[in-house]
């Protein structure tokens, strides 16, 4: 037997072996769920379903508004155990569209993504189509390209050396939000809940000045404190100062100051369709890991 409850911090763990089956240890990526969990409102424990079974969790839907990017939008965080029914997972499912539909104002479209080469038959028997692929890529920390020569013109401060640039940080970081899937606008809220969590790190907020302007935003997560693993996200240019460079300046920024903090992994995601966009990755030193597939259902 399996019964749909509602998220609550006890389940953590439970929902970290969901998503990372292979991992041993898991205490090193509760930051990251923490964290991940407070860039969106309302909170888990209003907005993610659990599919309990007698021994362990079957499913986890971590349903998040995207609402102010798209009418409808919203970003399904799932989990799903390989081995669970086709019946279950129907009634599971049903739970969660009518959840979808009480988090939005307008008729659903939800979105997920997906590692596997193929659709999971599960999503797929529910209307999931891709709409697009991302790449994931990986920079190992310790042996970069060597720094290139910074312009005079542009620098990059963090929120713990001036955490007045706050306002900046958050109104460069959202014009440039469309080049993610999976994170919502934020704002003063957004980021007083991210203070608030375990781990937090000012220093992860990074914001590259241009010309005296505030020019481009980005932030990092600690994916796994045991592996050292850090996901980028990639750079927000403002609008009035694209191509001119900063976006790459600042993801070099990132990179050396994660390998000065002895991280040994960064990941960041980037279109699989932008093939100048990966060019400029891969001279940073990334290099592909996997695709993802973002798929899409309108309810």
């Amino acid at each position: 037997m399996a019964e749909v409850v509602q998220y609550s911090n006890e389940f953590l763990p439970h929902v970290i072996r969901l998503f990372s089956p292979k991992s041993t240890k898991i205490d090193g990526q509760l930051n990251y769920f923490r964290q991940l969990f407070a860039l969106y409102y309302p909170g888990p424990e209003q907005s993610c379903l659990l599919l309990k079974g007698s021994d362990r969790l079957l499913a986890c839907a971590h349903l998040a508004s995207l609402q102010q990017i798209q009418p409808g939008l919203v970003y399904v965080n799932l989990g799903v155990d390989p081995d669970l029914a086709p019946d279950m997972w129907k009634a599971f499912w049903s739970r969660c569209c009518d959840l979808a539909k009480t988090i939005v104002k307008d008729s659903p479209l939800l979105r997920t993504v997906v590692g596997e080469k193929a659709i999971p038959i599960y999503l797929e028997t529910v209307g999931f189509q891709v709409t697009r692929e991302q790449v994931e890529l990986h920079a190992p920390l310790g042996g970069l390209p060597p720094v290139q020569g910074s312009a005079n013109d542009f620098e990059v401060v963090s929120l713990a050396e001036q955490p007045e640039q706050l306002a900046q940080w958050l109104d460069v970081f959202n014009q440039g939000l469309t080049v993610f899937w999976d994170i919502p606008p934020l704002d003063t809220a957004s980021f007083q809940r991210l203070r608030e969590t375990p781990g937090f790190d000012p220093s992860a907020f990074r914001l590259g000045i241009g010309g005296g302007e505030p020019a481009a935003a980005l932030f990092y997560s600690v994916m796994d404190s045991n592996s050292g693993m850090v996901r980028i996200n990639a750079a927000a240019t403002a609008s009035g100062q694209r191509s001119k460079g900063y976006g790459r300046r600042m993801i070099k920024d990132a990179l050396n100051h994660l390998e000065k903090q002895g991280f040994s992994m960064a990941v960041i995601y980037t279109d699989a369709a932008n093939q100048a966009t990966n060019l400029l990755f891969k001279m940073l030193g990334f290099r592909p890991a996997c695709t993802l597939k973002i798929l899409e259902n309108q309810l």
